[in-house]
């Protein structure tokens, strides 16, 4: 009935379409290929009572020719962290749980110090958007309002009126009101001073399980070492895979690009979803037009296909010397789970490790994580002697991050299927 309804040529198609899609994955996965397009799939026999033929032609993942990328010549900063530097974190922390107290009426306002103010601003004598308030707290120093307007009021004392006209910035919201001249009417109505607490048992009590102040300032330094370590490893990596890139001459294919180029815009298109943010809004937010932001992710998206491809040569061709022993990744193992406290947690996370997509991944960590130390070790490193060259303050070590999250190592995008996010997030201990 089926032959007589649909035709035997219609049933053979079908058959074969059902033992292709049943055959390609295993076709793939034993010879290695990495493809990066669909499958072209052109069927060579297809009569009953004999084989089924095919032939499959696929864009595969492009081999590059590697230049010189052992022994470079690269700069980073020290990894040791200075008196200075520790002093100036302890003060950062100690900041966080300062208190404001008044100052002496006369006293003039100086950088550093908190003041509320009544301002009211106008141009051509009409008020705009932004340019008034009454019992605004300030930070002097903080570039909060536009700029010179901070400068303005340091001298300034309580109870003192002053009147100031400052040209408007470019980066200033509103474009209409770019390099117009505002007047601003200022009203002194307090001044206050920050005091650090002392570092004693209270001070302490806040912020962790610590004996006294100077195992805070030990656990400190180490943590400032540990974070400006990973900073200057990232900083050679960094220098090596340029160098790497500029010498590669091959040409990325278009579809691994176009392909990565989608999953960035899908994952920022989820990102906005959660915060629920139009994303007309955020390219206002961000003042970029889509014309640009499209550039932007495209050369992103190629610069992280470019540098996929070039760790993958480095891996294969340092296969022999990167090579995870077992010992090795029993350790990786062990070094994870202890992360988990709670045993129902530890459980979960060792149950994905002997899985396949769980081992697999760890074995790839572990292959990955020899390469960039042998990179760094056979670099030829100049240490960096700038005094002003120190770690970004957005990336510094708080106590307060420790119990928030644990620290994080960029991960080397990779494309193609994997494991789930949840179980990678559990394998990398999020």
């Amino acid at each position: 009935m089926i032959d007589t309804n649909f035709g035997k040529q219609y049933v053979l198609n079908e058959a074969a379409s059902l033992s292709i899609s049943e055959l390609y994955p295993g076709i793939i996965q034993e010879s290695e290929f990495m493809p990066i397009t669909y499958p072209k799939v052109k069927i060579t026999q297809i009569d009953e009572g004999k084989p089924l033929g095919f032939e499959i032609e696929l864009e595969l993942e492009p081999e590059l020719k590697l230049p010189r990328y052992k022994g470079l010549e690269v700069t980073a900063a020290p990894g040791s962290v200075s008196d200075e530097e520790l002093e100036d974190q302890i003060d950062k922390i100690r900041k966080n749980f300062a208190s404001l107290e008044p100052v002496d009426d006369k006293k003039p306002v100086a950088q550093g110090d908190y003041v509320t103010i009544d301002f009211n601003g106008v141009i051509d004598g009409n008020a705009f958007e932004g340019g008034s308030a009454q019992d605004y707290s300030l930070e002097v120093g903080s570039n909060t309002l536009f700029e010179g307007f901070e400068d303005a009021l340091v001298g300034m004392k309580k109870g003192e009126n002053k009147n100031i006209t400052l040209v408007m910035p470019e980066n200033i919201g509103n474009k209409n009101l770019v390099n117009k001249k505002a007047v601003f009417a200022i009203t002194l109505k307090e001044v206050k001073k920050r005091v650090l607490p002392d570092i004693d048992k209270g001070f302490l009590k806040n912020l962790g399980e610590y004996k006294d102040e100077e195992d805070f300032r030990k656990n400190i330094r180490a943590n400032l070492e540990d974070q400006k370590e990973r900073n200057r490893k990232g900083q050679i990596i960094g220098q090596i895979m340029g160098k790497a890139m500029e010498g590669i001459k091959e040409e990325i294919p278009g579809a691994m690009i176009d392909n990565r180029v989608k999953q960035i815009e899908k994952d920022l298109e989820e990102g906005l979803k959660k915060q629920k943010i139009n994303k007309d809004n955020y390219l206002k937010a961000i003042n970029i037009t889509e014309a640009q932001f499209n550039e932007e992710i495209n050369k992103r998206a190629a610069q992280e296909v470019k540098e996929y491809l070039i760790f993958k040569a480095m891996e294969k061709a340092e296969e022999k010397n990167i090579k995870p022993s077992e010992k090795e990744i029993d350790e990786e193992k062990k070094n994870i789970l202890e992360k988990y406290k709670e045993e129902k947690e530890s459980n979960k996370v060792k149950e994905y490790l002997e899985k396949p997509g769980g081992m697999n991944e760890l074995f790839v960590t572990l292959k990955r994580r020899k390469l960039i130390d042998l990179l760094i070790s056979s670099s030829k490193i100049v240490e960096e002697v700038k005094k002003a060259d120190k770690i970004d303050k957005k990336e510094l070590w708080t106590p307060e991050k420790d119990k928030k999250e644990e620290k994080k190592e960029k991960k080397l995008w990779t494309p193609g299927p994997g494991q789930t996010k949840k179980e990678s997030d559990d394998l990398n201990g999020k």
